[in-house]
């Protein structure tokens, strides 16, 4: 039951009474599209992941294998038959296709670029492209497998009137799906298994309203965009991507044409959002460029460059493969620098390290040649990036590569100030967040979920209220490339997913039906293995079974 017209009790908390006392009367109460199941429901489980990045392998192959996947499903399914589940609710929070990590857009000729969405013949070209390699061909069992999650669980004696829905919602990767209708329709048809003449009115006015017009997705032949969050009551559960605060993966708005201006220090906007049709998240933006303007290139025009001169080399070619593993980007850089240091030191084929440094040295200026770099950059970034050009022109024309070495520096010092960073949220942040908002806590919501940012994390803020909070943050369920403490890297992935019970809580001595269990908890599954560290041996390894 999809539905935000639902009367809610207001709950009286302490803000609103200080509100009240000092005159201002009670915190508005706004309105989320959120699920509102009914008071008599069956036994319900959520289950949340994010970030699986499925790409069309163009620029090196990152995604988990199909051991992985089902072993996931079999979790699920053990859980649905010891909770007796009558519903499933499956959240993917985002970035679950990646459209931008892929080597068709430079590979083009000439290229086209993912900000170049005036250029519509190439543009809806390429995208069909990779979204057709990635459905089809690179992860044809992981859509199967989502196509037919009920029909499989379905088949347990257990849970044969098992429901199960899935539900995507939109990340900073996966947004290009939404400029091109024809290939938003092949997603919801190929990927999910979901005719679009079968969407139902209401999910269609749902999302419209979502988005700030309940008629925009009416047309039975129009896709739907994704939810750009996903909120149930009963699971007392919210969640968005999270790009909605990372500066450089929204852009930044400025007020014209009697719309508001927006920025990510303004934090959730939802209404503001809806006036300005959603344009920060769907526009491109400045990672944008970083992703496939200069590591994507740069991985493609190496290898291609290194295949047409003839030099292989197991080692590097498994390095130029996980170089999408590694976050932020510029340890990717630094990586890659690394390794022909070490080159370098064994005397490795000259030739391969010019083309290697070469390119890399190409990339980088071209990336900042482009107009698109510096206008999706707030001003300081803007005139950082301009002296960072000159300073590179500059050594260049001196020699010695003196301009590796530079970028080398750059990366070196970027490390080091991450390094400093500790990986947690602040309180004054996670007051901001929809969830604990008070214009929205008479949802209330419990739990916040996001991913983005690639960092299984959990907090358990004290926001005053009569009830815990908890913000969850999904990671990635990939592999990762990651820092060892003193030197070197370990290929490792940690594989977050949160569950939560929604259930009907029966005492059998008494006959006498109690409040109903709300329950919910992290499984963190963290894999590694000496074939993942084992630099010498190329491709994607599986375990035997």
């Amino acid at each position: 039951m999809l539905s935000s017209r639902t009367e809610h009790k207001p709950q009286t908390d302490f803000i609103d009474k200080i509100r009240k006392n000092i005159g201002f009367g009670k915190i508005e109460q706004l309105k989320l599209e959120v699920n509102e199941p009914p008071e008599h429901r069956g036994n319900r489980l959520c289950v949340c992941v994010s970030d699986i990045h499925l790409t069309d392998g163009t620029v090196g192959f990152q995604n988990l294998s199909n051991a992985s996947w089902n072993s996931f499903f079999d979790t699920i399914k053990q859980r649905c038959i010891r909770y007796h589940i009558d519903e499933l609710v499956f959240v993917l929070d985002g970035d679950i296709v990646d459209m931008i990590r892929s080597s068709k857009w430079a590979a083009h000729e000439p290229p086209v670029y993912p900000w170049e969405r005036d250029r519509k013949e190439e543009f809806s070209a390429i995208l069909n492209s990779i979204i057709i390699d990635i459905v089809e061909n690179k992860h044809s069992y992981f859509f199967h497998w989502l196509r037919e999650l009920e029909n499989k669980l379905r088949q347990e004696s257990q849970l044969s009137a098992i429901r199960a829905k899935v539900v995507l919602t939109i990340g900073n990767h996966d947004k290009e799906l939404l400029c091109v209708p024809e290939t938003l329709r092949y997603f919801y048809e190929k990927a999910l298994g979901r005719p679009v003449i079968n969407i139902p009115d209401e999910e269609r006015r749902m999302i419209g309203r979502m988005y700030g017009d309940e008629s925009m997705f009416l047309d039975p032949h129009l896709a739907p965009y994704l939810p750009f969050y996903y909120g149930d009551t009963g699971f007392r559960f919210f969640t968005t991507h999270g790009h909605w605060r990372d500066e450089a993966n929204c852009s930044r708005i400025r007020a014209q044409d009697n719309k508001p201006a927006w920025k990510t220090a303004n934090g959730w906007q939802i209404e503001t959002w809806q006036q300005l049709k959603f344009s920060p998240f769907f526009e491109p933006c400045f990672g944008d460029s970083v992703a496939a303007g200069v590591l994507s290139t740069f991985i493609y025009k190496t290898k291609k460059r290194l295949d047409d001169a003839n030099c292989h080399d197991p080692r590097l070619d498994s390095i130029l493969d996980e170089l999408d593993l590694y976050r932020p980007t510029y340890l990717a850089v630094n990586r890659i620098l690394e390794e022909v240091d070490r080159m370098r030191a064994q005397q490795k084929d000259q030739k391969m390290i010019n083309i290697i440094e070469d390119t890399l040295y190409e990339c980088i200026i071209d990336w900042l040649s482009w107009d698109f770099t510096y206008q999706s950059s707030p001003p300081i970034r803007r005139k950082g990036l301009k002296f960072a050009k000159r300073t590179l022109e500059i050594m260049k024309s001196i020699g010695h590569r003196l301009e590796i070495k530079s970028i080398a520096g750059l990366m070196r010092i970027l490390a080091f100030l991450d390094s400093l960073q500790k990986p947690t949220v602040k309180l004054s942040t996670l007051k901001k967040f929809p969830s604990f908002l008070p214009e929205y806590r008479h949802y209330n919501f419990q739990i916040h979920g996001e991913g983005h940012t690639h960092q299984p994390l959990q907090e358990e803020p004290d926001l005053g209220l009569d009830r815990p909070t908890t913000y969850i943050n999904f990671g990635t369920w990939r592999d990762q490339v990651i820092p060892r403490k003193k030197n070197g890297y370990r290929r490792r992935g940690v594989l977050r997913a949160l569950f939560i019970l929604d259930i009907i809580n029966y005492n059998e001595k008494t006959k006498i039906s109690m409040p109903r269990t709300f329950d919910y908890f992290v499984e963190d599954i963290v894999h590694w293995s000496d074939t993942k560290d084992a630099l010498d041996r190329t491709g994607p390894t599986e375990p035997r079974i």
